[in-house]
């Protein structure tokens, strides 16, 4: 089973989509800019829903759409320092 689209969230032109993944419970975040590049992908996972979480999400939505700079995800491939 493929993430799907369970909500969205828009603020000035940008989007917050919300995908439930594979597992039981957990969400994945995509904030895109108006012209629909991806800025940051976020896990939810834990006890809450998204639906609990969404006035976080509006508010990074909002904090993006105001010049706030994307969060940088390590890869998941990078060890880090040794």
């Amino acid at each position: 089973m493929e993430a799907q689209v369970v909500d969205t969230f828009t603020h000035a032109g940008f989007t917050a989509e919300v995908y439930s993944t594979e597992l039981p419970g957990e969400f994945k975040v995509i904030y895109r800019d108006p012209t629909g590049k991806q800025l940051e992908e976020v896990p939810l996972t834990g006890i809450s829903t998204y639906k609990q979480r969404e006035p976080e999400i509006k508010e990074r939505l909002q904090q993006l759409s105001e010049g706030a700079p994307p969060r940088e995800v390590p890869s998941r491939g990078d060890a880090g320092e040794y």
